[in-house]
């Protein structure tokens, strides 16, 4: 019986050392995920890379919202130059033609 006992005692050790290893690797994923998109806020991307990434992100309405909110800050930068929502809103189908 002691043997059964110690076996299942090494396998549920062996699946909590899984699991912490698991969990300390999604953190170290996620914190590494906040650096980068910290750092890309503090920076801006370029208006290519903002494209690039909103048509990748087809369906992924928080990361959509998050460079529509970059292309509103490009576009205030650039007030006389192509307007990067306009171009959004075209990969969206949404045209308003000026009055």
């Amino acid at each position: 019986m002691s043997s059964y006992t110690s076996t299942v005692t090494d396998l549920f050790s062996a699946d909590l050392a899984s699991v912490a290893a698991e969990i300390h690797n999604l953190r170290a994923a996620l914190l590494t995920s906040d650096v980068q998109v910290t750092w890309e806020e503090a920076e801006g991307l370029p208006p290519g890379e903002i494209v690039t990434r909103y048509v990748a992100a087809r369906g992924d309405h928080g990361t959509r919202h998050w460079l529509r909110g970059l292309a509103v800050e490009h576009d205030a930068g650039n007030p006389f130059g192509p307007r990067l929502v306009d171009e959004l809103d075209g990969i969206d189908g949404l045209h308003d033609l000026a009055a």
